[in-house]
């Protein structure tokens, strides 16, 4: 169930999330301990020290190979507080790898927004694979919208758009995890 908190750290998120410098995908994260205190905050961007210049930036392999999630910086600035929290990101799910960092950095649930037609069509194996580890781990994880939210949320199980076979299978094991 969202709380109040909940709402209140993913939109902490969504505002870190405008730190990152990166022109194509701004993503923030936030970590808080079971008595709602923040842990840490994270947003994706090259590694400290390293230069965030254009030529890194816009061309797509190198900002891939350089980039540390939002999720991988939370965890890394928790320096080992994040045992029995909870991570918030903001405006996507994390991906599979980030799911496994979440794991063995011992976050017992992940609140995300809920995930868009678009991040799902480019991101779906990922979210699968991300979903499926979490779920294994036994890591509690629910899709969050704010108060005001006007994204193009996935918000019911039908889809009107003409989906690949593998996009409907993830979206339905979502809503079906969800309650929906």
């Amino acid at each position: 169930m969202i709380t109040k908190w909940d709402n209140r750290f993913l939109g902490l998120a969504r505002h870190i999330s405008a730190w990152s410098k990166d022109p194509s995908t701004k993503v923030g994260a936030v970590i808080a301990d079971r008595h709602n205190r923040i842990v840490s905050l994270g947003y994706n961007g090259l590694p400290r020290k390293i230069e965030d210049n254009p030529s890194r930036l816009q061309d797509r392999e190198t900002k891939l190979a350089l980039t540390l999630h939002a999720e991988q910086n939370a965890i890394l600035f928790a320096q080992g507080r994040a045992w029995g929290g909870t991570i918030y990101t903001w405006p996507l799910p994390p991906c599979a790898h980030c799911a496994s960092q979440i794991v063995q950095a011992g976050l017992y649930r992940v609140v995300s927004h809920v995930p868009t037609h678009e991040h799902l069509s480019r991101w779906a194996a990922s979210l699968r694979l991300a979903y499926d580890v979490l779920r294994e781990a036994g890591v509690m994880v629910e899709d969050a919208e704010l108060d005001g939210d006007k994204s193009e949320a996935l918000k019911a199980p039908s889809l009107e758009e003409d989906v690949s076979a593998e996009l409907f299978d993830v979206i339905s094991d979502l809503l079906k995890s969800h309650g929906y």
